[in-house]
């Protein structure tokens, strides 16, 4: 009795109902693409290696900005060209290095870096368009490209939430500068010894805000400071000013020599200054409050600033001027006395209002970066998609924003989808600035602002605990912003961008999740971006990922493990990476599997026909 085992020698075939599909979900090979070699500016030569491969979808990119500015817009329009010849559709990926939407570069915030990059990404709607002028083509661009919060699982049976803050990222923004990053700890605050008798743990958020308690209080020391010099001053004038009270008492007229004049004048003169300088800090200090509090405290400032207003208008120079006549030292002394008296005041009411957090919290000076970033990235993807909608209309060029990996801003699923959500939020304000109806906006909106899902990127936070069904609740969670989606591999612990099946992603669970949302489609992207592979194994992964997937490879519409009819060696007309090595190197025969790869073929050439292997 023949054994095909034995026949094949042990190695994969597909008479096995288990060869091919071994993902457990089939996709049909047309919806199947790859980017393109993303190191080099000759997009033109890697699209046409990978349309001769048998791709039908690829992604056009390079990581480098300056890489991406070396192509010629002319190659664009050839690109395109070179997919109707095929039947082939593209996507495009925005360059990453130095593209940053929320300004933030090299750890500083800038708004002029904001502007360089919503101008850089709006040159990359147009060449986008210029790939594909016909439909609304995919843009895929990077949520960030810097350290933000990281998570890992947490306790749910303990009450604890299943992101839970392990390291928080902030930024201080007064200066701009991404320098702080706070960790869970535990800390002997006299408080937490007094209440449990131990240090206890405080998270990152707690840290923050501990930071920010302890900057504002710094400020208020710094002032007090100010002011306790200018009070010691002042009392240098009052004695002064005294003494001559009584001898104008004692005597009836005031004798003053020189000397005694200068050292008033200077007294009030120094008095003067340490004031101004007291005030100017009062004045920065209330403008850090108002900046950095929430609604409730900025309505409660307003009515200090009120106060302050009224209060001032209580030294103006005529009114002393009236009450004193030409005496000027006392007319100064006044003045100087109702100023000190005035700021006084108004330290100490600033001072009260943030003095019990539980009613308003210190001005937030450190901010998370997400935070921070939230409402700045939202603004530039907002612009960037206004400039495709109001240029290209129906055939706008789509602002697909991809979720990044564990350690990067927003790489919390939640967090992601606000920032998504936060930029249709300003697109619509920006469609109805510009004449639009509010419901018209919506729909341009959800068009033209999505999201590219990488289920690679996601997989990480499995290196933080996270599991399986973690995941593939998250891509329920996303559902129907999703425009696009990149298919790669890995281990859980860095993006090695293996080939769909050769890691632990749960791909099946995260299609058919997409599939219940009605993501998938006949339009549908799914490219697999498994770089890794050709990388370190010098090997097109095409034929991998038909396996994986099972996807028809014939006219006829057969699967991968459909490949073999009948025991006779019959074989479609597939490609072929589905012919068994050993049948043609033992029988020979005519199949490309037996030709050297260096000649296109599948046999290494050790073991080919043409290096010496039998034929018969």
């Amino acid at each position: 009795m023949v054994s095909y085992e034995n026949f094949y020698e042990g190695t994969s075939y597909s008479l096995d109902g288990n060869y091919g599909n071994f993902l457990g979900y089939r996709v049909n090979a047309g919806v199947l693409g790859a980017p393109l070699k993303a190191d080099t500016a000759a997009q033109i030569i890697e699209a046409t290696n990978m349309l001769n491969q048998g791709f039908k979808k690829i992604e056009v990119g390079v990581i480098n900005t300056q890489i991406f500015d070396q192509i010629p817009k002319q190659h664009f329009k050839e690109m395109n060209r070179l997919n109707k010849l095929t039947g082939a559709k593209a996507s495009l990926h925005a360059p990453i290095q130095d593209i940053e939407a929320s300004g933030i570069l090299n750890n500083k915030y800038s708004e002029l870096n904001r502007d360089i990059v919503e101008r850089q990404l709006k040159d990359v709607i147009d060449k986008a368009h210029e790939l594909d002028p016909d439909s609304p083509l995919p843009v895929t661009i990077h949520s960030a490209n810097m350290p933000g919060t990281q998570y890992i699982r947490g306790n749910l049976e303990k009450g604890e939430e299943k992101f839970k803050e392990n390291e928080l990222v902030a930024i201080n923004q007064e200066t701009g500068e991404v320098n702080r990053a706070f960790r869970e700890e535990e800390r002997a605050y006299p408080q937490a010894i007094a209440e449990t008798g131990k240090p206890i743990k405080y998270s990152p958020s707690d840290q923050l805000e501990i930071a920010n308690s302890s900057q504002w209080v710094n400020r208020i020391n710094e002032l007090a400071n100010f002011k306790k010099t200018t009070d010691e001053v002042v009392v240098d004038v009052n004695n002064g000013l005294a003494n001559f009270v009584r001898q104008e008492k004692e005597t009836g007229k005031v004798m003053i020599d020189q000397d005694q004049a200068k050292f008033i004048q200077r007294q009030i003169s120094k008095a003067d200054i340490f004031l101004q300088n007291t005030e100017m800090s009062f004045r920065a200090m209330f403008e850090q409050a108002y900046k950095y509090s929430d609604d409730e405290t900025k309505k409660q400032l307003k009515v200090l600033a009120q106060d302050w207003v009224e209060e001032s208008k209580k030294y103006h120079p005529k009114n002393i001027v009236e009450k004193f006549g030409n005496n000027y030292f006392q007319a100064k002394a006044e003045e100087i006395q109702l100023r000190s008296s005035i700021i006084d005041n108004a330290i100490t009411k600033l001072d009260q209002l943030y003095s019990d957090p539980r009613k308003n919290s210190a001005p937030q000076v450190f901010k998370a970066v997400e935070d921070f970033a939230m409402e700045k990235s939202a603004q530039t993807f907002a612009n960037v998609a206004w400039h495709s909608y109001d240029k290209y209309k129906d055939k706008a060029p789509i602002v697909s924003i991809e979720n990044l990996y564990s350690g990067m801003a927003f790489a919390k699923p939640e967090e992601f989808k606000k920032l998504v959500h936060t930029a249709r939020d300003k697109f619509v304000e920006k469609a109805m600035q510009s004449g639009m109806g509010e419901e018209q906006a919506k729909r341009a909106a959800e068009q033209v602002i999505g999201v590219t899902w990488d289920v690679g990127h996601l997989n990480i936070l499995k290196k933080q605990g996270f599991k399986d069904e973690d995941l593939v609740e998250a891509t329920r969670l996303l559902g129907k912003d999703i425009k696009h989606v990149h298919l790669t591999d890995n281990f859980g612990y860095s993006d090695s961008h293996l080939a769909p099946g050769m890691g632990n992603v749960p791909i099946k669970k995260h299609l058919e999740a997409l599939e219940k949302a009605g993501v998938l489609g006949k339009d549908t992207m799914l490219i697999n971006e498994s770089s890794g592979f050709p990388q370190h194994f010098r090997q097109s992964p095409l034929p991998y990922i038909l396996e994986a997937f099972g996807s028809p490879v014939s006219a006829s519409g057969g699967y991968w493990n459909q490949a073999v009819w009948n025991t006779g060696g019959g074989y479609q007309q597939f490609p072929s990476a589905v012919f068994p090595d050993y049948h043609f190197q033992i029988y020979g025969g005519l199949g490309f599997s037996s030709i050297p790869r260096e000649l296109g073929g599948q046999m290494s050439s050790e073991r080919s026909r043409f290096s010496g292997a039998q034929n018969s």
